[in-house]
């Protein structure tokens, strides 16, 4: 299970690169692994969990649940919200298209044909 959450820092550290600051990264990181990704696991992965197999409980959510053989469902479930939601907080990378004033950085110049 530690890797897995390691794994799933990992998926939202593409994200969230030339964003934030370093002391953020280890902070969203420690609490997404420490508190956040051990919910879903366990909503995933226990007999009792909210979206385990409705055939493992006694009380099934309308006979459904998700039956997760190698343990990506919740990583990746949980790593791509995670990474779409920082997209969106954190918006583009400042200066990677356009510069202070407005312009764009990478306007096209002239073209050399070649031979």
């Amino acid at each position: 299970p530690f890797a897995f959450a390691c794994a799933l820092s990992s998926i939202v550290a593409g994200t969230v690169a030339e964003r934030c600051k370093m002391t953020a990264y280890l902070f969203y990181s420690i609490f997404l692994a420490g508190f956040v990704y051990p919910v879903v696991a366990h909503s995933f992965w226990s007999k009792n969990g909210f979206l385990a197999n409705g055939a493992l409980r006694n009380d099934p959510l309308w006979g459904s649940g998700a039956i997760d053989l190698a343990g990506s469902g919740p990583v990746h479930m949980t790593g791509g919200v995670t990474a779409l939601v920082m997209a969106i907080i954190l918006g583009p990378r400042r200066g990677r298209f356009y510069d202070d004033n407005g312009n764009p950085l990478d306007e096209p110049t002239e073209f050399a044909a070649h031979s």
